[in-house]
């Protein structure tokens, strides 16, 4: 039997020594780790992120990480083995509050968790239940790949932005000059970008090189 559109598939994790749903979990999570930061609109099961007025913030994506960071860090075994992903030693180095980078980087992961907030309740296909813990392993699972992974994506998607305007004002006859106003908005943000990124590479001497490369 094919699994309907849109339908979640429930995963199962120990915390504190018992097995919850994070289907359940997700109001339970955020109670816990984001309200104290977060206190108004703090449920994730309910925020609409549709509104980028709702996207996580800094102190969300802080608190995220540091439960992340003390499941790498305490070797306690759970039902999702986090010891076992790829690179997890630079993946705890992103992570840890003590990092010199530290602010750099959880700005940079709030980031992160609004793009992977797609495979939640905002798209057809919710995958994460918008649970906070699932939306931050699908970022880190990219991360494993590249620590550059999302100032990489900021790039594409902006160089993308470009080419398609160039295309329209290309083949336009009428509202030109609007398109030229939004070419020079796309370049602004190529720029910035591209200066993101490189902030991003000057900024990896505390996390350590990957030892897997590629698939």
């Amino acid at each position: 039997m094919g699994t309907k559109s849109g339908a979640y598939q429930d995963v199962y994790i120990k915390r504190e020594n018992e097995m919850v749903s994070l289907k359940n979990d997700v109001t339970d999570f955020c109670e816990k780790y984001i309200k104290p930061v977060h206190p108004e609109n703090w449920d994730w099961s309910t925020r609409d992120f549709d509104n980028p007025e709702n996207d996580p913030t800094v102190a969300e994506a802080r608190a995220i990480a540091n439960v992340v960071y003390k499941d790498l860090s305490e070797n306690t075994p759970t039902d999702v083995d986090l010891s076992t992903m790829n690179n997890v030693h630079a993946i705890k180095a992103y992570l840890d509050p003590n990092s010199k980078h530290e602010a750099f980087n959880m700005e940079e992961f709030a980031f992160a968790l609004k793009v992977e907030l797609e495979h939640g309740k905002i798209k057809d296909v919710n995958v994460t239940n918008n649970h906070p813990f699932l939306t931050a392993m699908i970022a880190l699972a990219h991360m494993t790949e590249s620590l550059t992974y999302y100032k990489r994506l900021k790039v594409m998607e902006a160089e993308g932005e470009i080419y398609e305007i160039l295309r329209k004002l290309e083949h336009s006859t009428v509202e030109k000059e609007k398109w030229y106003k939004e070419l020079g908005k796309a370049e602004e943000e190529l720029n910035e970008a591209r200066a993101g990124l490189a902030e991003r590479l000057a900024k990896m001497d505390d996390i350590p090189v990957l030892k897997i490369i590629g698939d």
